[in-house]
């Protein structure tokens, strides 16, 4: 029943565009980065993207970076209790680790786990976000199976000035964050710092569940960030960035007091030269960097650091025939660990070479990447993408691309213990993506659909064996699936709605991937009356196996979230949010129970509020 209401509401909402008024926020020429790795107009990129802006996290009024992400088409959520709690994000089927974070274009993920830690990412310091769906390893190498999200710090514009929000909520929720920032002669600088802190309100493990301890899980977060750029002249620009998050989040692990510290932190300096009118080059030496660290009753248990320095010198050329990129990267991965790995470091150099051209209603895209990894070799790979626009207002396109994910070091190198041993033997995961879009915009209003088939092949799995198990490139997967989007506005209301339908299969046994939902969709609709703007976002997902055999499964679920902001004068406003305020009782990750069998095991927040003052002056 949730379903099919979600796709009626849907419906209606696409169904209405060849009726729909001006969407005052959307604006078709939206520069985008992320699908050629220089600014381009979002209408002429083949890739299928979408963006959040920095109004539109204002307006959400999420607390955390996954809550925000949640509601964006093709993006699957699963994580193990509230704020701070162990994530994964799921773009079009692929598994966490096929897709690639990038922070102000630095990888700041860990090299054991080949994720990062979305959770652990405080919105305060995020200006802008860009995701890209699809495989991009022939724009950014290893990881980019599935899609690319790429996180933008906040810069300053304008006149210098502060800004600032405080807030309280539910779970013993507390939260502030103050920057300042804008334009002061040549340069242009943004610094802030935030906090939040939650007192849990409920335990993250459910009751039977393996490692249950009835305390209230909660999180705390600090986070700061820096960004400045000088204008040397009017040719040549220098500037630093730098951002830092500390989490220590609660879980649950059978003592009375489990807790992991988490952070995500990057530093780059860069230079940013326009060499001559059709030329601009770039060089850039940034650390990205992912430490966590265990602790039980105090006492630290385990400790996991990845530390990436990485260079890159990029060189883009507007040319009569389009616009060409090309560059050169070096990657030197570290990892230290209370884990004797067996090997604790590689490096990796890459060239890459794209380009994008336009001519009347033809569009071509494509691009070309080489990777050379000190322990499993070279491996390269390719997207090439067609569009043809019908008219001003429909455009087609096709593209094909190859794609790669490096093995981890936990794949690779972890020791002979306990049974298990990793395998240096490994080779990459290998993805091929053909898809096909059509997409609508005229004037403010858009939509948009998407339909992908991509093959993975190589999977890394766990091969159980005795004495001692491992892991092997041993599976194939088909990740297949339809994407519907787009955004209208009606009687004033502002509509955005996503639906997906979703295959994403084991090659070899036909099941299903574990936590992929055949159907899954957001819609979010907001009114603006006098000084109150006022809106409501549904997510809903159909249900989901938490295992390979597909022989548990996850029930599918609804959350309704809605929101109100009072403008009290240009520069302050109040912002109110209820999330799941029907709430809702649904699971995202199953666990193992006392008996070792697997059930819904982790809590989710019930309807919980905030309220925040804010202080924007304009």
């Amino acid at each position: 029943m949730r379903q099919t209401s979600l796709a009626l509401a849907l419906g209606v909402a696409f169904t209405a565009l060849a009726h729909a008024e001006t969407l005052p926020e959307y604006t078709a020429d939206t520069i985008v980065v992320t699908p050629t790795r220089s600014p381009e107009k979002a209408s002429a990129v083949i890739s299928d993207i979408s963006v959040i802006t920095a109004k539109d996290i204002a307006a959400a009024g999420q607390t955390t970076l996954v809550e925000l992400l949640q509601a964006q088409p093709g993006v699957e959520l699963k994580q193990s209790g509230g704020p701070g709690s162990q994530a994964s994000v799921f773009i079009r089927g692929g598994n966490g680790g096929h897709t690639l974070v990038l922070v102000d274009g630095l990888r700041v993920g860990s090299a054991t786990t080949g994720t990062t830690p979305l959770e652990n990412i405080s919105l305060d310091q995020v200006e802008r976000i860009e995701i890209l769906r699809g495989p991009a390893s022939s724009l950014y190498g290893a990881d980019a199976i599935a899609g690319v999200i790429q996180i933008f710090t906040k810069q300053g514009r304008g006149a210098p000035k502060p800004s600032a929000t405080v807030g309280a909520g539910s779970y013993g929720l507390v939260q502030g964050q103050a920057s300042y920032g804008g334009e002061s002669g040549d340069t242009r600088f943004n610094l802030g710092a935030g906090y939040s802190r939650t007192r849990g309100g409920f335990s993250a493990a459910r009751p039977g569940i393996y490692g249950y301890n009835p305390d209230k899980d909660g999180d705390i977060r600090r986070s700061a960030h820096l960004n400045v750029d000088h204008a040397i002249d009017g040719r040549n620009h220098v500037g630093l960035t730098a951002m830092g998050n500390r989490d220590n989040v609660d879980f649950d692990d059978g003592t009375a007091k489990d807790v992991a510290h988490n952070q995500v932190n990057d530093l780059a300096a860069y230079w940013k030269s326009r060499v001559s009118d059709i030329w601009t080059s770039q060089l850039r030496a940034g650390l990205g960097q992912n430490h966590t660290e265990n602790f039980s009753l105090g006492i630290p248990t385990s400790r996991f650091d990845t530390d990436q320095a990485q260079y890159l010198w990029q060189n883009d050329f507007a040319l009569d025939i389009g616009n060409l990129t090309a560059s050169l990267e070096h990657n030197d991965q570290r990892v230290s660990a209370t884990t004797a790995f067996t090997e604790t470091s590689r490096t990796i150099d890459a060239g890459q070479v794209g380009y994008l051209g336009q001519w009347g209603p033809h569009t071509l895209q494509a691009s070309l990447r080489h990777d050379d990894y000190s322990d499993f070799g070279g491996h390269t790979t390719g997207m090439a993408g067609y569009a043809y626009a019908l008219n001003a207002a429909w455009r087609a396109s096709a593209s094909y691309a190859t794609s790669f994910k490096a093995p981890t070091f936990n794949d690779m190198y972890w020791p002979n213990q306990y049974g298990f041993q990793g395998n240096p033997d490994l080779k990459p995961e290998q993805g091929r993506n053909l898809e096909m879009s059509l997409r609508y915009q005229q004037g403010l209003n858009r939509a948009s659909v998407t339909a992908y088939r991509n093959r993975v092949s190589d999977l890394i799995v766990y091969v159980p064996a005795f004495p001692v198990s491992t892991m092997a490139n041993v599976d194939r997967a088909t990740l297949e699936g339809i994407t519907l989007a787009g955004g209208t506005e009606l009687a004033g209301l502002r509509i955005r709605a996503s639906m997906d339908w979703l295959q994403a299969t084991d090659d070899a046994t036909g099941h299903l991937l574990s936590y992929r939902a055949r159907r899954h969709g957001s819609l979010d609709v907001s009114k603006a009356l006098d000084r109150w703007t006022l809106g409501a976002t549904l997510v809903a997902s159909g249900p989901r196996f938490a295992d390979s055999a597909n022989t548990v499964s996850l029930p599918g679920y609804a959350r309704l979230d809605v929101r109100a902001q009072y403008r009290i004068n240009p520069d302050w406003d109040v912002l109110m949010r209820v999330n799941n305020v029907l709430d809702a009782d649904y699971q995202l990750v199953a666990g193992y129970d006392t008996s070792f069998q697997l059930v819904p095991a982790y809590n989710t927040p019930g309807v919980n509020g905030l309220v925040a003052l804010q202080y924007h002056p304009r």
